[in-house]
């Protein structure tokens, strides 16, 4: 059984925990509006975004960042930043019993990190080697490249940044950027597991009750670039991406679309796995997933062949889709619904997962979905009402808007 309570600070961040029974550890999520699409664009100092939130688990409040790292550590409190378009994430996990000792600290990270300009070189070797090294992972990358080319311009960017723009960048600029887009408005904060929301929200409300301000969201500034992309690479593998749109998750078949992308390419038995890599050899790895956001949706689909099989796996691909566009079967319906409720239910049994989920649902939907609530999405679905909503967004006509990035030695002639 969990308990959810979703409260709005009169600073304006959004507070939500959900107490899950019989569970010691309690997990934060912690989203701040200061996103990659925010960043100065290129040159300019693309790459701001990423830079901050590796530096601002580098000492907080009165502590070094030695001092900083000791702090947490001794209480056994597990932590992590990351930058997507949106948002800066912080997440943590500790022992439920010392939560409440750990939040002081991890609050200081957000509204007093030290941002110390001898950080700042390190930090940014960093970024620029993650940078470099793209090209040793060509399956990310193809995907990285995919996104560029799919989303619309600044929320397609890859979160790596630009080697001029990090280049660009001061101390003195990343902390004025922190002060203008770390703030409460449109932030937002849950916690899972073991949380008691009566005894934590009173230390929020002391910890934030100086915290102000708010922050708008960067303007799209221009169409997608859709197409095909390729970029040339001397391997002996060809990597191929494909990129459909998708409706949001606030639409009324994102439950029956999740399902059906798995029937597509979620998992080992799904048509993907078994028509092209299975039956065919084509490839030595394919699969896809849908990605329900707030504003747009995308269906993904990765393979990863031969330069000389890469044309038949794309022409593989492309069969799998249209065949796909007429629906799936009782059999596959069946084993895709327990699948997917299996996940949900595996879900509940991570703090960390159901934070995550919280702050997710809370950005997208502007409401939280229990495991029940989502369960019974599931338990609602059949056969017939996926296969409708299969005609209405992957019938006939979907694949005008088909994207297409590869890596590999030479473009496909199978791509236009």
């Amino acid at each position: 059984m969990s308990d959810i309570v979703v409260e709005r600070l009169d600073n304006g961040l959004v507070v939500a925990f959900e107490r899950i029974e019989g569970m010691a550890t309690a997990s934060m999520c912690w989203l701040i509006p200061a996103g990659t699409a925010g960043d100065p664009e290129g040159a300019a100092g693309e790459g701001e975004a990423s830079v901050l939130s590796e530096m601002i688990l580098r000492g907080a409040g009165t502590r070094d960042s030695r001092q900083y790292s000791d702090a947490l550590d001794a209480l056994g409190c597990e932590r992590r930043t990351t930058a997507n378009p949106f948002h800066v994430l912080m997440t943590a996990t500790a022992l439920g019993s010392k939560l409440a000792d750990a939040l002081p600290l991890l609050t200081d990270a957000v509204l007093r990190p030290r941002l110390e300009a001898d950080h700042l070189d390190p930090v940014r070797r960093l970024a620029l080697q993650a940078l470099e090294g793209l090209t040793d992972d060509p399956q990310h990358l193809v995907m990285l490249r995919l996104g560029l080319r799919f989303l619309p311009p600044p929320y397609n960017r890859t979160g790596y940044g630009h080697a001029d723009g990090l280049n660009r960048l001061t101390i003195e600029g990343l902390r004025q950027t922190w002060k203008r887009r770390a703030v409460p408005g449109g932030s937002i904060l849950s916690f899972a597991g073991a949380v008691d929301a009566k005894a934590l929200l009173p230390l929020l409300k002391n910890l934030f009750k100086d915290w102000k301000g708010s922050t708008a969201e960067p303007d799209q500034t221009g169409a997608p670039a859709r197409g095909v992309d390729h970029m040339e690479l001397a391997s002996s593998q060809t990597h191929l991406a494909i990129a459909l749109p998708a409706p949001v998750d606030s639409h009324a078949d994102a439950t029956a679309l999740r399902l059906a992308s798995m029937v597509l390419g979620g998992e080992s038995s799904s048509r993907l796995f078994t028509e092209v890599r299975e039956k065919r050899g084509l490839c030595y790895s394919v699969g896809g997933s849908v990605s329900l956001g707030r504003d747009r949706g995308m269906l993904q689909i990765y393979a990863g062949s031969t330069p000389q099989r890469a044309g038949q796996t794309l022409a593989c691909i492309r069969g799998e889709l249209e065949r796909f566009a007429s629906g799936i079967t009782q059999e596959e319906f069946d084993r895709a619904r327990t699948g997917l409720k299996s996940r949900v239910i595996m879900q509940g049994e991570s703090a960390a997962a159901r934070a995550s989920s919280v702050a997710g649902d809370l950005f997208r939907l502007g409401k939280v979905r229990s495991l029940a609530d989502m369960a019974a999405a599931i338990d609602g679905l059949t056969l017939a009402s996926v296969n409708a909503a299969i005609a209405r967004h992957w019938g006939k006509g979907w694949m005008h808007d088909f994207t297409l990035a590869t890596i590999g030695p030479a473009p496909l002639e199978a791509a236009r």
